[in-house]
């Protein structure tokens, strides 16, 4: 199992009702890089692996049992769709949110209680949405689980092949233990260390344009540039050079995206969707503050 250094980074949303939700980033701790691992136990939660790369998961809000839901640790908060909502009679409130390069209108409302697998969090506060109108893959969820409940597992580990998710808990880390953010790691580019979010939702590398071009004025790259779209984005595909995740530097294939504008992202430079790394078994350690993969 390989191991990459990373951080914790909190992206602290600060709400104001009815004018929305103010994002910055600032990087909390690091962690130095893990080489062992433990084997996978025999129980777990099963999932169904949408587009070779979106983990769908069964799970429970109040009543309401045999929902879908996305695994998703590029979310900051779990959202649920609309006509959930409406089922469960839940009081909304306004809110908007930053996605990428963008704020999204959307409403909040507090819920009972969550569960999938062996977790329960109780009194969550989620995002209210229709989540066709945030990804085309998410039109037939029911809710999209984020890093406010991710996180509270001492660590979750995946396993592709067998498709199933297990949930390390520690009962210091239920429902008062502080969720973090997001999950980043140090990802060497030419001699240069920049920061990539851990996206479970997300299929490609992707670099912020201006934030990679500040950091490597002297940029190279390999072949000829591509166009490629993402729902509404635009994206330049380029070959890079000298990319260092799993200890050796290889040629990997990333998305360049302008953004993410005015929004405070200070620590985080792009994203990293795990299919990049072709993991037979991805664990995040949100403990020890570590990414492992095989």
């Amino acid at each position: 199992m390989k191991g990459l250094e990373v951080g914790i980074v909190g992206l602290r949303m600060l709400l104001a009702e009815g004018s929305g939700l103010l994002l910055a980033a600032s990087l909390i701790s690091q962690a130095s890089a893990q080489n062992s691992y433990r084997s996978f136990p025999d129980s777990g939660t099963s999932f169904d692996l949408v587009s070779n790369f979106e983990i769908v998961v069964q799970g429970q809000l109040g009543e309401l049992n045999g929902l879908r839901f996305i695994l998703d640790t590029g979310s900051s908060y779990s959202a649920i769709d609309r006509r959930i909502a409406e089922k469960l009679g839940l009081h909304r409130r306004p809110g908007t949110v930053f996605s990428f390069d963008r704020n999204l209108a959307i409403e909040w409302a507090d819920v009972p209680e969550v569960r999938i697998g062996p977790m329960r969090i109780a009194g969550i506060s989620m995002m209210v949405t229709k989540l066709a109108n945030i990804s085309a893959l998410a039109e037939k969820a029911d809710g999209i689980i984020g890093m406010d409940v991710l996180s509270r597992a001492q660590k979750i580990s995946i396993d592709y092949e067998r498709r199933k998710v297990f949930f390390a808990l520690d009962e210091e880390r239920g429902a008062g233990f502080p969720a973090a953010r997001a999950f980043v790691v140090s990802v060497i580019i030419q001699g240069i260390s920049m920061h990539l979010l851990v996206d479970t939702g997300f299929k490609y590398v992707l670099l912020y344009k201006e934030r990679l071009r500040h950091a490597l004025p002297n940029l190279h790259t390999e072949g000829q540039p591509r166009d490629a779209v993402l729902g509404r984005l635009r994206a330049v595909r380029v070959n890079l050079p000298g990319v260092q995740i799993s200890g050796q530097k290889g040629i990997t294939p990333v998305l360049l995206v302008e953004g993410p504008g005015k929004v405070d992202l200070q620590g985080v430079d792009g994203y990293l969707g795990p299919a990049a790394l072709h993991a037979k078994r991805l664990e995040l350690d949100f403990a020890a503050k570590t990414l492992r993969w095989q």
